[in-house]
């Protein structure tokens, strides 16, 4: 049975209390319309639930607490809170709405990142459409730097997402890792000149056997598996040298490449080459972005018991609170020392310790 709130001392500890009826005037003439009545055991006073009565802050807090923190339904909240599922919505989405940005936050609370920074992207369905959900994320303290939710992964989308990170969120950047998309590349070299650009080995390697795996039709499986190899050797290699020399036996076998039908994917390589070695140059850029993946990965548990989303706002709000929550919740499974028992706020420099992250999260 789901209890009512109190409506004078908001407690749950209620019990029904018979029912009244009133007479109404409908369309039907005059009827007796009936309704439940509650008791409380705590204030001694009987009462009638009101349908509208305003949440207090302390319970909306809880009820965001218990969403994100627990990973709740709205129903579980409901069941635990006794308010109705779309009250407990209503609540969130409010919430959400208020949310301090992440442009707020690094003006309010000034986090020491490291510099360099993961970019990636993750796809999110609003109403059957597909939209993208651009992450920053800064490689030692793993803070989500910033997110923008935008409908097409084009220039315009990122080089407006990246000038926001660098001149009003003024992150120090030295150094920048992220996967193949074209648009990263385009728009780092002319938006950062001189900021060393890494990109992943992994979906470099993968993208590779992806091709000569499913699309490739030259014939030659010999030179597409020597091929594959030596971009496996340039992606893995730990050295230098050994990825100039993978390089190097690719180039003076450019005739036997191109009768294999492999000069295309030579030509990429080649354009990549060079963003692939990045590493090397400054052993603080990894090679991969692992780092940000796992961040998508806890993100998306809460996303994956979301159906889906029906409007734009809904989802912002959502992803708002749902970053915020990340960025102050303690990690206890890391594998990078020092990480377990502390926020990315707390490793940004911030001490985060008595910050509750749903009332610091709401602008006013």
């Amino acid at each position: 049975m789901r209890k009512k709130h109190c409506i004078f001392c908001n407690s749950l500890n209620t019990k029904r209390y018979g029912t009244r009826s009133k007479k109404r005037n409908t369309s039907f003439g005059k009827r007796n319309l009936y309704y439940q009545r509650w008791y409380c055991n705590d204030c001694k006073r009987a009462f009638k639930p009101d349908q509208d009565h305003p949440v207090n802050f302390s319970m909306q807090i809880r009820a965001c607490e218990l969403y994100y923190d627990s990973e709740a339904s709205y129903r579980a909240v409901s069941r635990q809170l006794g308010i109705a599922p779309y009250r407990i919505f209503k609540i969130i989405n409010t919430l959400g709405a208020n949310c301090k940005s992440t442009v707020d936050v690094a003006c309010g609370l000034k986090p020491r990142w490291s510099g360099y920074l993961f970019i990636d992207e993750k796809s999110i369905f609003i109403k059957g459409v597909e939209w993208f959900l651009l992450l920053a994320v800064d490689l030692k303290t793993q803070d989500i730097v910033h997110w923008d939710l935008v409908s097409r992964e084009n220039e315009v989308n990122v080089a407006w997402f990246l000038i926001i990170i660098k001149m009003v969120i003024k992150y120090p950047f030295k150094g920048v890792i992220s996967d193949l998309l074209p648009e990263f590349f385009g728009t780092v070299r002319w938006l950062l000149p001189g900021i060393p650009h890494q990109f992943c080995t992994y979906h470099a390697y993968r993208a590779t056997e992806f091709y000569l795996k499913y699309h490739y039709t030259g014939g030659n499986r010999l030179w597409a598996e020597r091929f594959l190899l030596i971009t496996r050797i340039i992606c893995r290699c730990k050295a230098l040298s050994t990825a100039l020399r993978a390089i190097g036996y690719l180039e003076r076998h450019q005739d036997e490449l191109r009768q294999a039908k492999l000069i295309k994917r030579m030509n990429i390589l080649r354009i990549r080459f060079p963003n692939l070695i990045k590493r090397f140059k400054d052993h603080n850029l990894r090679p991969d972005n692992n780092i940000v993946e796992n961040v998508i990965k806890q993100l998306n548990q809460k996303f994956k018991k979301v159906a889906g989303f029906e409007f734009y706002e809904t989802a912002y709000n959502s992803i708002k609170l749902l970053v915020m929550r990340y960025r102050f919740h303690t990690f206890n499974c890391s594998r990078i020392p020092g990480n377990n028992g502390k926020s990315p706020l707390e490793l940004a420099g911030i001490d985060a310790s008595n910050i509750n992250w749903v009332r610091f999260s709401q602008k006013c």
